[in-house]
């Protein structure tokens, strides 16, 4: 293995051993292969800086010769798809996927595969930084490195001054926690790369998580129909607290490009206060009618492509005469009905199959409004040992749950955001 740090600024000598100048840099091609290859070196000669192509590099190893004595000195270029290890890698900031956190690059690692240099790692050690500020004849005492495979190192393309080809495809692999928390500590140019790379629905669960302020920036500068898709991809809640937030006439315009239905359903929830139980009710829930039993209920649940997440309970509501092929038993006008009980998934699981509903349900649910506070509806799960609690209007009729996730979030914002934080390098 060769590290950068050890030949960087060292002569590159020729065929005959003459000295040509000094390695500035190495070039290496993104985009397609997973160890990208080196293409060329950067050489310096006073103040002049020309390319030599890969083709021409013998050896990197101890010392950097070339095959040929004779060398073309144009001025070195950059190309689209280039990347410099020196100029664009060491110093600079990449993901660690597999530690899910930002880290500095102190050294970067290269090997010769057959023939060719291949960039295959960088160094994150603290050591390795100590063996670029010490002198060259005691770095090698300094022992110790945490290398990062670079199929493992996510290079951020806006590091480069030239267009790249760069993969973001490893990124919806992190928990959408994890991979917000880079966003929130990258720069917004950075964050906005990477929004811009995932695909809606990964972008609005990990936008879900991000701080106010960054969700803000990213959202407003970002296309208004692209805004429009991921907002629709988010739970009806987080959606709304998002458009409060931006600019008026933003949100009114992301709101117009947002499907009628899920349009519909956050303008629904903005109409109530702020940390109101409504604001933060979930309209996502699965109700189903008295008179079915448990096996109807799990046919139901089965054959729904998209099952509300989290599945807490089920909801039974006063609606015999609805169709049981309905997903929820209920047509879509009949979804604000009265609430009878409610069957926690523990009971529905457990409970015999012909069971009627009526019989594994509790009948005495605490209930909330949507204009009471979120503390009333965690006080309550509190209480009575839910997971979510119902949120019923004047009339007496289901409209929503509370889930606990969903009142702590709004209870306690700073220590929710920073669950499960990690120190970034």
């Amino acid at each position: 293995m060769l590290y950068l740090a050890s030949f960087l600024d060292q002569p590159v000598r020729g065929k005959t051993n003459e000295i040509i100048g000094r390695l500035e840099d190495l070039i290496v091609r993104v985009g397609e292969d997973l160890y990208p290859p080196i293409t060329g070196l950067v050489i310096r000669d006073g103040r002049r800086n020309f390319f030599v192509p890969a083709t021409q590099l013998e050896s990197i190893n101890g010392v950097t010769r070339l095959v040929s004595s004779t060398v073309n000195l144009r001025p070195f270029l950059r190309r689209d798809g280039e990347i410099l290890l020196r100029k664009d890698v060491l110093d600079h900031q990449i993901i660690d996927i597999s530690g899910r956190r930002i880290v500095r690059v102190n050294d970067v690692q290269v090997l010769r595969v057959e023939r060719t240099y291949r960039l295959v790692g960088v160094d994150v050690s603290p050591q390795a930084l100590l063996r670029r500020m010490g002198p060259r004849t005691l770095s090698h005492r300094i022992v110790g490195r945490r290398i990062i495979d670079w199929q493992e190192a996510q290079y951020l393309a806006s590091e480069a001054p030239v267009r790249l080809k760069v993969s973001y495809d490893r990124l919806s692999e992190l928990n959408p926690v994890d991979l917000a928390r880079i966003v929130d500590a990258l720069s917004y140019r950075e964050s906005a790369e990477i929004v811009a790379a995932l695909d809606d629905e990964t972008a609005a669960e990990m936008l879900e998580e991000v701080s106010d302020a960054r969700l803000s920036d990213l959202l407003e500068g970002m296309d208004v129909e692209r805004a429009a898709d991921i907002l629709e991809e988010m739970s009806p809640g987080s959606a709304a607290d998002a458009l409060e937030d931006l600019d008026q006439d933003v949100a009114e315009e992301i709101l117009a490009n947002m499907e009628p239905e899920e349009a519909a359903d956050v303008q629904e929830l903005l109409a109530y206060e702020e940390g109101s139980a409504g604001r933060i009710m979930r309209t996502d829930f699965v109700r189903v009618r008295a008179s079915v039993t448990v096996s109807d209920v799990l046919a139901l649940l089965r054959a729904q492509p998209d099952v509300p997440d989290p599945l807490l309970a089920v909801y039974v509501v006063a609606k015999d005469a609805a169709p049981v092929e309905h997903p929820t038993g209920l047509s879509g006008d009949d979804r604000a009905v009265a609430l009878r009980g409610i069957v926690r998934l523990r009971n529905l699981v457990i409970a015999d199959p012909t069971t009627p509903l009526a019989e594994v349900m509790d009948h005495d649910t605490p209930t909330v409004r949507p204009e009471d506070r979120a503390e009333q509806a965690a006080r309550i799960m509190a209480e009575y040992n839910l997971l979510a609690v119902p949120v019923l209007d004047d009339a007496e009729r289901l409209i929503g749950i509370v889930t606990v996730d969903d009142a702590l979030a709004e209870l306690l914002p700073e220590i929710w955001h920073n669950r499960g934080a990690r120190a970034f390098a």
